[in-house]
């Protein structure tokens, strides 16, 4: 199934930061940095970071992707702003970073292609810095669709060695998406590298 992502975008006007993504700056220590927002989507956190004098490359598929994140921000702020219009599982090496985010986003690479992107935002991630971001189980209604990749508890906590954990927590319930009810089964995480 092929998702609408510009129709999802538009559905989410006006929301807020993403609870992971605010504890993940709670966390951070000292100055604004350099961030990569993977899968930035409709460019909340993005636009947030920027703002706040982070320089950001913000990364998404959807062809809206650049005037969606740019929207709103001064002439000033667009300079810390790189928007790339560009699937992030084909993007290859990613550029050193103090806080990488993916917000619901990894989920959506593909399964043969997630080692990959996992170890190039291992490889961004300066010594200190921060990975914020979900992951989503096997409990989840998604699991088994195609383009998707899924994890267990113990892949997710294999994959953090090495960093870390600030904050590893597993959401397992019924709730509602874009598509109407569903089974929510995501790993949330804050790791320092």
């Amino acid at each position: 199934m092929a998702f609408d992502w510009s129709q999802f975008y538009e559905q989410q006007g006006g929301r807020g930061v993403r609870p992971t993504f605010a504890s993940a700056l709670e966390a951070w220590p000292g100055e604004p940095g350099t961030a990569i927002d993977l899968g930035c989507g409709d460019g909340v956190e993005a636009r947030h970071l920027v703002t706040r004098g982070w320089r950001v490359l913000a990364i998404d598929s959807d062809p809206g992707v650049d005037e969606r994140v740019r929207a709103g921000l001064t002439p000033e702020e667009q300079t810390r702003l790189e928007v790339r219009s560009a699937p992030f599982e084909s993007l290859g090496d990613l550029p050193a970073a103090d806080f990488v985010y993916a917000g619901f986003a990894l989920p959506f690479c593909e399964a043969d292609r997630f080692p990959y992107v996992w170890a190039d935002i291992r490889d961004a991630l300066r010594p200190g810095g921060l990975f914020a971001g979900e992951l989503f189980g096997p409990h989840d209604t998604w699991f088994g669709r195609p383009r998707m990749n899924f994890h267990d508890r113990a892949g997710v906590t294999g994959m953090l060695t090495g960093m870390e954990v600030l904050h590893l927590a597993e959401d397992d319930r019924r709730g509602m998406s874009f598509e109407g009810p569903k089974h929510w089964h995501v790993f949330h995480i804050i790791a320092r590298a």
